[in-house]
């Protein structure tokens, strides 16, 4: 669990943008940090952090002052990708869309260390028809009113298609992206036609981004995959020495989690098994012996088959409680070799049924 008082949070990433952003549209800098404990001095001090609480009052100061409908979508269309650390480089030199989540994923715990607590989890899904689509959650803030998430709602959405427009492949046979948006359609809806998406729907079940599953696996910036791979080991220095990631069995979730996500959209298209991954191939990754890699996993109180195990699991259910695809569909693309094999496995995990899973998520 995140401490929310705890200064964790690296001031000059996400709440510079955030003070860069309110400013911008408004808010005088003097009314916007009060009540915050943050001041002038800290904004120049690159190793100045804030609590989780800090920055939902910088929040909260920001879409009281500015007073704007849809100010979040106006600071998500605005928002620099250096105020997500080293990371959202990535939006210039990743092969595909995929590449670039899964980076995304891997390192924002470096801006946000709250998402250290979940390493892996699933956050994205293979539905009918090969879509691949995306939820769009605001931050679980424990104490946010309503105003303060509708702002953070908006803001997601419009830098989750900033980057979906930046990193997605456009020469795909299909490259349309949709938006479906819980919430019946404001008074300021035209702010939504400077996104960059092809169809919107208001009054939906659920708040997502999706699109055909080629548009986000597909690889087209071939050229920089070595660009890419240098800023990917850049970041992996700092997740050492920021010292957020506290266990090796932590990253090999993570790293089991990635190898899962991107074989999703193959198996979903092509109908292909998901290929196993080894603890020779895992060990590898993280620069150990077979063997020293399992003691140090052992330490930890696990094994890797375990922690494949686990995530193979909460990428079944994540699809059950999620996705349209039948049980057999969910089958393939999470590696089972049959539907018997994941109904055992689900039922020893959650002792629960398939169709129990399913029915408590509908």
């Amino acid at each position: 669990m995140v401490d929310f008082s705890a200064k964790i949070i690296p001031l000059h990433l996400n709440p510079m943008g955030f003070i860069e952003g309110f400013t911008r549209f408004g808010a005088p800098l003097q009314a916007l940090l009060r009540n915050t404990g943050i001041d002038k001095r800290m904004m120049a001090d690159t190793s100045a952090r804030i609590s989780y609480q800090q920055q939902a009052t910088l929040i909260r100061n920001g879409v009281a002052l500015c007073g704007k409908p849809g100010l979040g979508l106006l600071i998500g269309m605005n928002w620099d990708w250096g105020y997500h650390g080293t990371v959202g480089y990535v939006v210039y030199c990743s092969p595909s869309l995929l590449d670039a989540g899964e980076a995304f994923l891997r390192y924002r715990m470096l801006t946000q260390p709250f998402y250290a607590g979940s390493p892996g989890k699933p956050v994205g899904y293979v539905d009918q028809f090969d879509t691949y689509v995306y939820p769009i959650r605001p931050f679980p803030w424990p104490y946010a009113d309503a105003e303060v998430r509708q702002f953070e709602l908006e803001y997601r959405l419009a830098i989750t298609l900033r980057f979906w427009d930046a990193c997605g492949n456009k020469s795909v046979s299909d490259p349309s992206v949709h938006v479906r948006l819980a919430c019946p359609r404001p008074a300021y809806a035209e702010l939504f036609d400077g996104l960059p998406f092809d169809t919107i729907t208001f009054d939906a079940d659920r708040t997502v981004v999706s699109a055909h599953s080629s548009f986000r696996s597909e690889p087209f910036r071939l050229f920089r995959r070595a660009q890419f791979e240098r800023l990917l080991a850049q970041c992996e220095e700092e997740l050492r020495q920021a010292g957020v990631e506290k266990t090796l069995s932590d990253a090999v979730r993570a790293y089991v989690s990635t190898h899962f996500a991107k074989q999703l959209p193959l198996a979903g298209a092509a109908r292909a098994r998901v290929q196993p991954i080894s603890i020779e191939e895992a060990a590898h990754a993280f620069k150990m012996t077979p063997r020293a890699f399992a003691r140090r996993l052992a330490v930890e109180n696990t094994t890797f088959r375990k922690i494949v195990h686990d995530v193979r699991i909460e990428l079944t259910l994540y699809h059950l409680r999620s996705s349209k695809l039948t049980v057999e569909e969910i089958a393939e693309i999470t590696g089972f070799s049959c539907v018997s094999s994941m109904r055992r496995a689900i039922r020893s995990a959650i002792g629960q049924s398939l169709s129990a899973a399913r029915a408590e998520a509908r």
